[in-house]
């Protein structure tokens, strides 16, 4: 009962940086797909006039995914190198991971009580 708590009591704090870059590579899948979908209608419909706006659709979607990406991946490495926040937290505690209960429990040098 005891471990539900604490469990409960750590949880994860909420991202914003990751559901942004989700939501924008989200958004780019989305307008490529259904520019895709329009232009597969327009084949099969015959109606081939608006070929070039779509390609230019889905050249947007991807461009919108990459930037997505770019910028997550920018942040992680500048957060990840030395100087970044997560490196120097990490430096500050000698790279030592703080205690947790479920660290404790998975030890084999913790004696259980």
């Amino acid at each position: 009962m005891g471990g539900k708590r604490l469990a409960q009591r750590q949880k994860k704090k909420l991202e914003w940086h990751k559901i942004i870059a989700l939501l924008t590579i989200l958004a780019g899948l989305l307008i490529t797909q259904e520019c895709l979908f329009l232009m597969y209608q327009c084949i099969i419909h015959g109606f081939t006039a608006t070929a070039a706006y779509l390609t230019a659709g889905v050249g947007l979607g991807e461009a919108v995914i990459i930037a997505g990406c770019k910028y997550y991946f920018g942040l992680a490495k500048s957060d990840h190198s030395e100087g970044g926040i997560t490196f120097e937290a990490a430096k500050a505690r000698d790279f030592v991971e703080p205690y947790s209960y479920e660290n404790a429990q998975k030890s084999d040098d913790t004696p259980t009580i």
